[in-house]
């Protein structure tokens, strides 16, 4: 009998002593909402990926960490951004992979082996669908091939330079109306760090502090760091269908 996937935030059996090399703004974590915070450290290697391709390993193994832990064997993965990495770690697991773009893209549930469990995008969007009305109705529509348990990650990018009025908590902010609309509720927040060269090192229910102080010590044990990061915003479906 397979093993189903926990998405619940383990306590962990102890906690690490913070580093006291200071975090740059930019590799600083950025934090909204009153929702746990887990560290992730992931290697960044992956024999699978062109070595000329910058970040391809940490993407690999961040593609596979997702599939393994939100989805079970034989479910469904939809991403609204058909991104290469998810859909290599989503077959590879043995699982369905679904690009969907437009609600054209939509199957019924009859046309799917068996229900998503898992639907990922990036946040803000340079794509469609790219608005928030636009997610939260694509969202809506995507419910009846969803698992009663599915689960909405979202790679919030920090805002640019483009965007001076805009901030990690303004974009957090939008989504979760998204998201709420659709019937999924905020309830964890991923902070996605590359560990050269170490195993995958998890650490829950992190403070603020402790995810700055993990980014902080990554950079300095580094040889050019140079340490790739990302905030993953995770939703819970909730509701019936």
């Amino acid at each position: 009998m397979p093993t189903h996937h926990d998405r619940s935030p383990q306590h962990p059996p102890q906690r690490p002593t913070p580093s006291r090399v200071p975090a740059t703004h930019d590799d600083s974590p950025r934090v909204a909402g009153p929702v746990p915070i887990t560290v992730w450290r992931l290697g960044d290697h992956d024999d699978g990926q062109p070595a000329t391709e910058p970040g391809a390993g940490f993407a690999s193994r961040l593609a596979q960490r997702l599939v393994l832990t939100y989805t079970s064997h034989g479910e469904t993965v939809v991403d609204f951004d058909h991104d290469p990495h998810l859909h290599a770690a989503a077959s590879t697991a043995g699982r369905a992979y679904l690009a969907i773009t437009e609600p054209a893209a939509l199957p019924t549930p009859g046309q799917i082996r068996k229900p998503a469990s898992l639907i990922a995008l990036h946040w803000p969007r340079h794509t469609d669908p790219s608005t928030v009305d636009q997610i939260a109705w694509l969202l809506t529509l995507c419910r009846p091939i969803m698992t009663a348990d599915a689960s909405l990650i979202a790679a919030v990018r920090p805002p640019q330079p483009a965007e001076p009025d805009s901030s990690f908590a303004d974009h957090e902010h939008e989504l979760r109306g998204a998201a709420e609309r659709a019937g999924f509720t905020h309830v964890l927040q991923i902070v996605v760090i590359s560990a050269p060269g170490e195993v995958d090192q998890f650490l829950y229910y992190a403070t603020q502090t402790e995810a700055i102080h993990m980014v902080a010590q990554a950079a300095a044990t580094t040889a050019d760091r140079q340490v790739l990061h990302i905030d993953l915003l995770v939703f819970h479906r909730t509701g019936s269908p």
